[in-house]
């Protein structure tokens, strides 16, 4: 069965740049773990982010049956 792309993701933290799809944390405190604390940043959805296509996955998020290890099964980094 064929892999769709995934669209590009809602928000990214404003600290550690993890990124998310889920409407309910764009601007809300991150839920990431970074260095034995949680992040203090922000996810904020912005216009000027530039987001690139994973290579790994060409942004379907797999690799054969497997989440891509590259973008985390998200299908794009942000750019930077």
């Amino acid at each position: 069965m064929p892999r769709f792309k995934k669209p590009k993701p809602l928000a990214a933290c404003s600290e550690c740049r993890a990124i998310t799809n889920l409407h309910e944390l764009v601007n809300h405190r991150c839920d990431r773990v970074v260095n034995g604390r949680r992040c203090a940043g922000i996810y904020h959805s912005d216009l000027s982010f530039v987001w690139d296509q994973c290579q790994a996955c060409e942004a379907t998020g797999f690799v054969g049956s497997q989440p891509c290890v590259e973008c985390a099964g998200m299908g794009w980094h942000l750019y930077g």
